[in-house]
């Protein structure tokens, strides 16, 4: 078992299984080093396709297989005629060990090319980032996220990196910090 499966997949397949709502979910036989997406859960019209990465060390090239995913040409496991559903979203599923500092560091990487993030998140669907540390998961909608790298973007500009992780922090602070009944809608 990687620690990919270990850190991030099976703690997310646990908090879908713990949702009021009934997700059938799919996971690749072979672990997460086959082909397809890591997770694919579906629900009454939602098809969320899940990419997922425990970034514990350098995160360049793990962000480079996330922004990747989406654009590869991926059957999605329950489509025998077409690659994927009218309805499916496109989601990142990202394990962190900590400390947090993981939220700036994507921050940064975002915020140097907005207008590229607006369209990736148009034309590939995205619909979530999971952000999995110690089996507790935050979901964050990529819609807000990329409104939240604009306001970083902002009050970041020409501060050294401790003020840039506080700013992240304070951004994030209403999902990181979220009531217990929030965590079980989707």
């Amino acid at each position: 078992m990687t620690k990919e499966d270990r850190f991030v997949v099976n703690p997310l397949i646990s908090w879908f299984k713990k949702q009021k709502a009934h997700w059938t979910l799919c996971k690749p036989s072979q672990g997460t080093h086959a082909t397809g997406w890591d997770i694919e859960a579906s629900r009454n019209k939602l098809d969320l396709l899940i990419e997922a990465k425990f970034i514990a060390g350098p995160s360049l090239s793990s962000f480079a297989g996330l922004v990747t995913a989406p654009s590869a040409k991926r059957a999605q496991h329950s489509m025998v005629r077409k690659y994927r559903s009218w309805c499916h979203g496109v989601c990142w599923a990202i394990g962190i060990k900590p400390p947090r500092n993981m939220y700036q560091i994507l921050f940064d990487y975002m915020a140097r090319s907005p207008k590229f993030w607006k369209h990736y998140d148009e034309d590939l669907r995205m619909k979530y980032i999971f952000f999995v540390q110690e089996g507790e998961v935050t979901k964050i909608p990529f819609t807000a996220f990329l409104r939240m790298t604009k306001l970083y973007a902002d009050r970041a500009d020409g501060k050294t990196l401790a003020p840039r992780r506080r700013i992240a922090e304070d951004l994030l602070s209403t999902y990181l910090k979220r009531h217990p009944s929030a965590a079980t809608h989707i």
